[in-house]
């Protein structure tokens, strides 16, 4: 049985403009019939050589359909402000894990990738807390110490509800802070693994949380 020989194009300036990576195809709302199958391939000069991509004629694509997310209104009470913190806060607990997990194996893009997510949900979290500490609607139930890679970090416990939350702040801050909170002791990594289940999606906790801030 004979197979027809698949094209290969040196240089992207050779790729016919009606073949397309699965890149170039997601930015125009297409993709693949069969991935597994492409049309042609391209070699191409990138910054660690020589590579080759594969290619898809746009007659081979199908339309990627937008997928509708049902996001429910959830009512600001203190105890759906609980949920959602606890919710982004496992989550950014993920991409900590994420980011460390790729470091070690050297996928730098998946690390910055990750820190950037964990950082944007820690800086949600934190300025929802620093609110509510300044509604009264949340108390400091004392300070873990926290040693990570040879450097010990002040982790202020806080509770809101029936949850508590951990936020990182200085050893000058601790001296200095007026209610002086009761030393509990040293933890290990907290774990991102949920420990009770809450009927609230990522999306509509973070939905809920961004509108309590500008309320």
């Amino acid at each position: 049985m004979m197979t027809m020989e698949i094209t290969t194009y040196k240089g992207w300036s050779n790729v016919p403009e009606d073949f397309k990576t699965k890149t170039q195809l997601k930015e125009i709302k297409l993709k693949p019939v069969a991935e597994e199958l492409p049309d042609a391939y391209v070699k191409a000069q990138t910054k660690y050589g020589w590579k080759e991509f594969n290619l898809y004629h746009i007659k081979n694509t199908q339309e990627i359909k937008s997928r509708v997310i049902n996001v429910r209104e959830f009512p600001i009470t203190l105890k759906n402000i609980e949920n959602a913190l606890y919710i982004i806060n496992k989550s950014a607990k993920k991409s900590r894990d994420t980011k460390v997990l790729n470091y070690s194996i050297r996928k730098h893009g998946i690390v910055s990738v990750a820190k950037k997510r964990q950082m944007k949900l820690y800086d949600l979290k934190n300025d929802v807390i620093d609110k509510l500490i300044s509604e009264n609607k949340l108390s400091i139930k004392g300070w873990h110490k926290q040693n990570l890679n040879g450097y010990d970090t002040p982790l202020l416990l806080m509770q809101i509800v029936d949850i508590t939350f951990h936020m990182p702040i200085s050893f000058e801050e601790l001296k200095n802070s007026l209610e002086k909170p009761q030393y509990l002791g040293e933890i290990g990594v907290i774990s991102a693994q949920p420990t009770r289940k809450i009927d609230m999606k990522f999306s509509e906790a973070v939905s809920l949380l961004e509108k309590y801030l500008i309320q």
